[in-house]
């Protein structure tokens, strides 16, 4: 059974209030006449925007109800896997050869997030667009950059362990809650031949999945200013407990054989195909890529079950935050229509054409909406009862922090690194 948010009228302000890969393609969507308010975009004149491939769903969907309304307007929309996006957007901007709207990650920690490009004047100011007064207040710190929003963010998506229930209910498994259940959790799936979390460490972002698991409760349940104290040099990975902590259990959850074998050597397409025939029974990521899941086996239920990284039901967080939206190159050749259609993206028309083409995430605008998917439901309750942490790396001070935990990670994996190695290499680029 697929489990495609099923949306329905109903009320999601209290959520949204505490809210805080694919292979490239390219569609030319085309026709030409004047955008909406934010600027004309001249009947024969074409907008361009390049986008991150895992939410190509909703941006397909927002272009064509876009479209509609200009119907003479040449879209040209072209997407990229995430690795190869964060390879080319920058290149792009600094050549001035981007795109009119490019995708863009939110806060910090990203080598294409808003504190890495819009300092450089690559992205225009968009802090007096109506929908900014709409953004709920942690949405809009994460959108902004010394008081300036640079981002359109249309979505959350949440971030935790996605079972196979399909496979969990045949094998007569039971998804751990608390981390003393996850190591006997993997022992009885291997007992029965499976994997219990299958990673592709081979594409390089799969390799934080499972720290985004097990961080949130060892280190923001007991020290939620760590963000700003890695950032302003009073702290560092190694001597913050809680992230010793986690790389720990992530350590001791691979000496366990709680992994895949060869891990290093999948990617995430063969880290899907493992977990959606059923050869290990979940994943650790972001709920966007259940679309790719549910395509790969649409008669499969896919379920997030997230589990404290400590023992205690009091500290029981979730990773949920925005992924990234819409900036407006500052040397757009069509920038009145890159402009528009932002603006149109920001409205409850865009908003509602973007999340409801995707699976697994929420508004990131209040649209007055509820939902009877049960994964959504689950973020729902994290969200509303403020029980949710940014990304991490949205807290880290530069993305160099994050490629050596990647490259620890793959390391670790290999059986060649520690969890000490690790904290140590990401300690090290922290300068």
């Amino acid at each position: 059974m697929s489990t495609t948010a099923r949306r329905t009228k109903g009320a999601l302000a209290a959520m949204a209030a505490a809210a805080l890969t694919l292979t490239a393609c390219s569609t030319d969507n085309s026709a030409g006449a004047s955008s909406g308010d934010g600027g004309s975009s001249g009947g024969g004149k074409s907008l361009s925007i390049f986008w991150k491939g895992s939410e190509s769903a909703g941006i397909e969907a927002a272009v064509a109800a876009y479209q509609e309304q200009n119907p003479d307007l040449d879209i040209k929309l072209s997407t990229a896997d995430v690795e190869q996006y964060q390879a080319t957007i920058r290149t792009q901007l600094s050549a001035g050869t981007a795109a009119d709207v490019v995708f863009v990650w939110p806060a910090r920690g990203n080598p294409a997030s808003i504190a890495e490009i819009a300092p450089g004047g690559f992205l225009e100011d968009l802090s007096d667009r109506s929908w900014v007064e709409n953004y709920p207040d942690p949405i809009r710190e994460l959108t902004s950059i010394d008081g300036s929003v640079y981002l359109m963010a249309p979505a959350i998506s949440s971030w935790g362990p996605w079972y196979n229930q399909t496979a969990l209910d045949e094998a007569g498994l039971t998804p751990p809650s608390q981390w003393s259940e996850v190591i006997p959790f993997c022992e009885d799936a291997k007992a029965q031949g499976k994997a219990a979390y299958a990673i592709g460490s081979a594409t390089l972002n799969a390799n934080q999945n499972i720290l985004f698991g097990l961080v949130p409760d060892l280190v923001y349940a007991t020290n939620p200013d760590f963000g700003e104290q890695i950032r302003s040099g009073e702290t560092t990975f190694s001597e913050e407990p809680g992230w010793v902590e986690a790389m720990d259990k992530f350590s001791q959850m691979n000496e366990a054989g709680c992994f895949n074998k060869d891990a290093t050597g999948a990617n995430q397409e063969e880290q899907n195909r493992l977990v959606a025939t059923g050869e290990a029974v979940a994943y650790f990521g972001i709920a966007t890529q259940l679309a790719a899941m549910e395509s790969l086996a649409p008669d499969v239920e896919f379920r997030i079950h997230p589990f404290s990284g400590d023992d205690d039901p009091n500290t029981s967080l979730m990773v949920a935050s925005n992924a990234g939206g819409a900036a407006v190159n500052a040397a757009a050749k069509n920038k009145d229509g890159a402009f528009d259609f932002v603006d149109f993206l920001g409205s409850p028309e865009g908003i509602a054409a973007y999340n409801g083409a995707l699976v697994g995430t929420v508004p990131a605008i209040p649209t007055g909406e509820e939902y009877d998917d049960v994964n959504l439901v689950t973020t729902n309750e994290y969200l509303s009862d403020g029980r949710t942490v940014p990304f991490l790396d949205q807290d880290w001070p530069n993305p160099r922090i994050q490629q050596a935990m990647f490259s620890g990670v793959q390391s670790l994996l290999a059986g060649t690194g520690t969890a000490e190695d690790i904290l140590k290499a990401m300690d090290a680029e922290l300068g």
